[in-house]
């Protein structure tokens, strides 16, 4: 009987530690709007948790002076893929980027061999709307898919 408890406490355990350690890895992005560029750590968090963060290969901040800029460098990418995907990523990711993260000025990419190059103000302007004022994914997602998907729309912010 006593083994019967021991075994069952043990499990117990187990089970209630393993459900925290699950809850605590599953956050939302936007709990960590408002990082500042400095923060190393949690600007990685942020990218990694966007669209394909787990393609990230290599991230730089540049904080010394202004305008501060990210730059990340993204890659393994299956072919036929490329091209689509990246130019969804990039304008999604830059838009959650500067909507996180309020000091960052500039977002530069690299997906495969493409290079990105982003200001605030620019997605501003091609926006025509301040989106910097969302505070969660869902909304950011429903707002930027009707760009995103607009092949006009791309080719004229990425030109």
């Amino acid at each position: 009987m006593r083994t019967r408890t021991g075994a069952i406490a043990l499990v117990s355990g187990m089970l209630i530690l393993g459900g925290c350690g699950t809850a605590a890895t599953q956050t939302d992005v936007f709990d960590q709007q408002g990082t500042y560029l400095g923060d190393n750590s949690n600007v990685r968090d942020i990218v990694q948790q966007l669209p394909h963060g787990d393609q990230l290969k290599k991230m730089e901040l540049s904080t010394k002076d202004k305008p501060y800029q990210l730059t990340l460098r993204y890659a393994g990418y299956e072919e036929g893929q490329v091209e689509q995907k990246s130019n969804r990523t990039a304008i999604y990711n830059a838009t959650a980027l500067f909507t996180l993260i309020p000091n960052v000025d500039h977002v530069n990419m690299t997906i495969e061999d493409t290079s990105y190059h982003f200001t605030k103000k620019q997605l501003r302007d091609w926006y025509g709307k301040d989106f910097t004022a969302y505070d969660n994914e869902k909304a950011l997602k429903a707002f930027t898919k009707p760009f995103i998907e607009d092949e006009l729309k791309v080719k004229e912010i990425l030109n």
